[in-house]
């Protein structure tokens, strides 16, 4: 059984879900659930400046994180899981050093699972967009839950 499950949560339906399956494993377990965000400054800087309610980017992006992590613990909280904690990582460059960020976050803390969403993208979305849950794979030693929005959350997001 599991003793430390660290959960990637973006405030997607595809993130909540994978959420959902992680407290199971929690209150099956006991576990400990780590919440965590990566919040991207980056994804700001299409706004104009003064569309931002934040003296900068950063501000705008850790804001936004705070947000998502205060969500997905209400929800962890009222799923049962007794065990929760939330982290926040700031990452100024691309999904890869987001990825890494989450291993190298889950891996110091000693989690042994990690669980993440992913949209499923394939063929030329996957090439454009990429995969965050396929980067991460390739970066963790740690086993990864993987689950899969299903095509009513792809369409809503």
């Amino acid at each position: 059984m599991y003793h430390h499950i660290v959960v990637a949560v973006d405030g997607s339906n595809t993130s909540l879900n994978a959420l959902k399956h992680a407290a199971v494993l929690a209150n099956a377990g006991n576990a400990k659930l780590t919440l965590l965000t990566v919040a991207n400054p980056g994804e700001y800087m299409t706004l104009a400046p003064e569309f931002l309610q934040h003296d900068s980017y950063e501000e705008a992006a850790v804001s936004s994180g705070n947000e998502v992590l205060a969500e997905a613990s209400l929800m962890a909280r009222n799923e049962g899981v007794q065990h929760v904690e939330t982290h926040l990582l700031v990452a100024t460059r691309g999904e890869k050093e987001m990825a890494q960020e989450l291993v190298d976050y889950a891996d110091a803390q000693g989690a042994d699972l990690i669980v993440i969403g992913t949209h499923g993208r394939t063929g030329l979305m996957h090439l454009l967009m990429g995969s965050f849950a396929e980067t991460v794979m390739r970066q963790s030693h740690l086993p990864l839950l993987v689950i899969r929005s299903q095509s009513s959350e792809e369409t809503a997001e």
